[in-house]
């Protein structure tokens, strides 16, 4: 079975949409994570979470940097 993507690369404005797209739902599930265990008195896997959100932040602010522009 082959499938539709493959041979092709994640280059130009579609790749780097995609890829900030995953990097917000990782923001997004890491801070529903961290209030969620926050709420259950479950203090390491906040931290973890908190963690995690912090990066996925970092890695949105890198990849808005290399967003190509309109046009």
């Amino acid at each position: 079975m082959v499938s539709h993507l493959q041979g092709k690369t994640m280059d130009g404005r579609h790749g780097a949409f995609l890829e900030s797209g995953a990097y917000w739902l990782l923001y997004v599930v890491s801070v529903s994570g961290a209030l969620l265990h926050w709420r259950s008195d479950n203090v390491v896997l906040a931290i973890l979470c908190s963690c995690v959100a912090v990066t996925g932040a970092l890695l949105i602010a890198r990849a808005h940097t290399r967003l190509p522009a309109h046009g």
